[in-house]
């Protein structure tokens, strides 16, 4: 097992991803205000224009802003539109 794991690790830096990913710590990508992607959620929490939470594996995080819209979602991948004022990890947001 251990020696999957340090291939995994390598094949990850040969191209380019965060450790993260295999660990499954959320990676957040937060381009300007209109553009939010989530790597390794494990679902929505609660959802609307306003604010957006997601469960990952170190605890919620919270977007907020305004008409946000959850544009394409997958079991490791989320992207969210709409005007991102705020994110937050942990318990309250």
């Amino acid at each position: 097992m251990k020696r999957g794991r340090e291939l995994a690790q390598t094949l990850l830096s040969a191209a380019d991803f965060p450790g993260e990913i295999l660990t499954g710590v959320p990676v957040v990508e937060w381009k300007g205000t209109s553009e939010a992607v989530i790597i390794s959620h494990r679902g929505i929490i609660a959802y609307d224009p306003a604010v957006v939470r997601v469960a990952t594996a170190i605890g919620p995080l919270t977007l907020t802003g305004e008409a946000l819209t959850i544009f394409r979602m997958n079991r490791e991948r989320m992207i969210l539109h709409g005007v991102i004022r705020r994110i937050e990890m942990g318990e309250g947001g």
